[in-house]
């Protein structure tokens, strides 16, 4: 079942335009997009959605290494005006873990299409993780999910239907781990939070076991440390094509 809804002002273009006029006065690169999105469930409204996995430690002769990790996360959108749109808060959508490839690429699928993927186009389209592991597996699942998008005949290009996986910022240095732990952290630091676990306890219980290298640390930590750099769910004034699409 598809949970988001995603609402766009009835003046988007006007708005848009007078955002990035503003923005040029002011001298700020990033402007509020004129759409967000609905949580059909909870009625919680978000800038924007995104996911992120953390594939299995490998298997020792000592044990069978830790579980992978996925998980959706929703940028929050305040029904009132407060701090500035840059700065907003990261709510924990769904999440779940397997020690198995196949099962944790299900598990993507099926988040995503909860999670309007398919419904709207660009939502949900990339995952943020490892993307130099299990690349045949991969490749394989992608062309049967685009296999299969052709034969349902899906409005989005069917192209767009295969599982893509994006490296987090700052991926493959000597502190990667450390760097995305740090940004968890920093996000749950008291006084000053900006994540909410929504009621989840995979990743909580995760970040209270403190083990080197967790999946689940390091996905949603690369996450939140990429969000926060990259600002996605704003829009580039500066460079700004915008496109109205309806839905």
């Amino acid at each position: 079942m598809n949970k988001i809804k995603k609402i766009t002002h009835p003046f988007a273009w006007e708005i848009l335009q007078a955002r990035i006029d503003e923005s040029i006065v002011i001298g700020q690169p990033l402007v509020e997009n004129p759409y967000w999105f609905e949580n059909l469930v909870t009625g919680q409204l978000y800038y924007g959605l995104y996911g992120c996995v953390g594939w299995p430690t490998p298997v020792s002769d000592k044990d069978a290494g830790q579980p992978g990790y996925v998980a959706v996360v929703g940028v929050i959108k305040p029904k009132k005006e407060g701090r500035p749109i840059m700065d907003a808060d990261f709510q924990l959508l769904a999440e779940g873990e397997s020690r198995d490839i196949q099962v944790m690429l299900a598990m993507m699928v099926e988040l995503r299409n909860e999670w309007g993927f398919g419904e709207h186009d660009g939502l949900m389209q990339t995952w943020i993780g490892d993307h130099n592991l299990y690349i045949p597996t991969i490749a394989m699942a992608n062309e049967r999910l685009i296999t299969a998008a052709v034969r349902a005949q899906k409005k989005i290009d069917p192209e767009k239907y295969g599982i893509l996986i994006s490296p987090p910022d700052d991926f493959g240095g000597p502190h990667t781990y450390d760097a995305y732990h740090r940004a968890m952290a920093s996000a749950l630091r008291p006084g000053f939070t900006r994540f909410y676990f929504g009621g989840f306890n995979l990743l909580r219980g995760k970040l209270q076991e403190f083990k080197a290298d967790n999946p689940a640390v390091f996905a949603m930590g690369g996450l939140i440390h990429s969000l926060i750099i990259r600002t996605t769910w704003m829009d580039q004034s500066a460079t700004n094509v915008f496109h109205l699409q309806e839905d």
